[in-house]
Parts: C-alpha cells; structure tokens; sequence
C-alpha cells in the first residue's frame, strides 16, 4: 500500500530537484556576467541581482531569467541543457526507487485465531499412585472420624477431623468412580499441600480441578523420576458421592462420604 510518504516523494521531490536546479543555474550565471552585460543597475548592478537572487528565491531566479538571463548566448543555453538533463536523470531514479521499494514490500498477515503454529507436548496420562513411603515408626496414621459438610458445591469450605494430620502436605483424596470418563483414566484427584495446625483438623474449599498426584511424590531411588502429569481432573457433572480420604507422610487414612453437587 502506497503511503503519504510516497506519494510526497513521487510528487514533490522532482519539483524540488528542478526549482533547485534552476535557483542555481541563475546564480550561476549572475556571478559569471560581466557588469557591462547588465541592462540597468548601474555600476553595482552584480550586486544587487546577486543579492535579490539570494535572498528572495525562486521568485528573485525567475525575474532574473526573463529580465537579464534571456540573451540565448550558446554558454547559457549549455548550461541550461546540462541542467536539464541532470533533473531528468535524477527524476528517473526517484521514479526507479519508487517502483522497486512498492514491488519488493511485502505485506505480512498475522496468523488467523486458532491457526497459530505450536507444539503442544502430550501429558503423561499414566496415573500415579498415593504416597507410598514408609511412614516413621512414631507417625500416627492419619484417621478421619467427621467431615463438615459432608454436602457441598465447587468453593464449599469443608473441614475434616481426625488424627494423624502432619502440619503440611497432606492431601485430601476423592476416588472416583472407574467409569469416569472425566478422570481421564485417573482413578483418585487430590487436592494438594494442605496445612494442619493441631494435626487434628484440614480445612480446603471444593475446588473446580483436581490434581493427579499427591505431594510430595515418591522418591524412587536409582530409578527414574516420577513426574505428576500436567493434567486437571474434573468432577462428573450433576451430583454424586465420593469416598474421601486423606494422604500424607505418615500414610493413608481411611475413607468417609463427601457428595458434590457441580
């Protein structure tokens, strides 16, 4: 597309090529005349076209010509040639640049939506079982004996009671149904990295998304590392029950009912 800029060059540039052109040739030859080739002026005739010629321009170059200049000498009419000449030459290459920068600019389109190019990695889709390190001798098992609520909807805040709570990572555990085409093929969804202040209680909210892991995972010494897959895990729409329990370093606890209304 042909901008302002462009069209200005194209226009005006030649234009101003000539008035320069011409603004100099009459110089020129003011400051070659001999004094007596003067028509009027007087002794000091030089001077004062010189000066006129300078200071007003274009408008000083162009009474000059039709006043003085216009003697048809063969030098002057050289010149002018030679003159000439240079603003044609020098109009062909704007008008060359001008044709080959608008042929070589290229127009690049951004992307339309959705077509961006990506690579998007496939997760890991291999569930991962709970924590099974062996728990200190000392450790408490963990225990729930209430859940309250037992009812609730996504951002419902629960509060489990039991024993065996450690301070941090535990994780509250739903296991959900085999048939739950939701859990991509995950069997439990964890909420994850719950505190205990008095290893008695865990308070969360009912999240939109659970995780696929329970944290800390496993260490596997001299095997590979185990990665949690960067997948959420949903809810089945409607309501229905779940068997919650909870997992932490000192083991697995047993399970109690949490229904979920999403």
């Amino acid at each position: 597309m042909i901008g302002t800029s462009e069209i200005f060059l194209f226009l005006f540039a030649p234009v101003f090529v000539f008035v320069i052109a011409f603004w100099l040739w009459m110089l020129i030859d003011c400051l070659k005349r001999q004094d007596d080739m003067f028509k009027f002026g007087g002794n000091n005739a030089k001077l004062i076209w010189i000066l006129v010629i300078i200071f007003t321009g274009l408008i000083g170059a162009v009474i000059y010509y039709f006043l003085i200049e216009r003697t048809d000498s063969r030098q002057d009419l050289l010149v002018g040639i030679a003159l000439f000449a240079s603003v044609v030459v020098v109009i062909i290459l704007i008008l060359s640049l001008f044709v080959v920068t608008t042929k070589t600019t290229i127009s690049i389109e951004p992307y339309p939506p959705g077509r961006y190019p990506q690579t998007i990695p496939t997760p890991d889709l291999t569930p991962v079982s709970p924590v099974n390190q062996t728990p200190p001798s000392n450790a408490t098992k963990p225990t729930i004996t209430s859940i309250q609520p037992d009812f609730g909807t996504i951002g419902t805040k629960v509060v489990i009671t039991g024993a065996g709570f450690t301070a941090r990572d535990n994780n509250v555990a739903f296991r959900l149904s085999p048939e739950d085409i939701f859990s991509v093929g995950f069997k439990v969804g964890y909420i994850n990295n719950l505190v205990s202040s008095n290893s008695k209680t865990i308070e969360f909210a009912v999240p939109e998304v659970l995780g696929a892991c329970a944290f800390p995972l496993p260490k596997n010494e001299g095997g590979p590392t185990i990665v949690c897959p960067a997948i959420g895990i949903l809810f089945k729409p409607g309501t229905h029950t779940y068997p919650v329990f909870v997992v932490n370093q000192n083991g697995t606890s047993n399970s109690i009912n949490f229904t979920v209304s999403r």
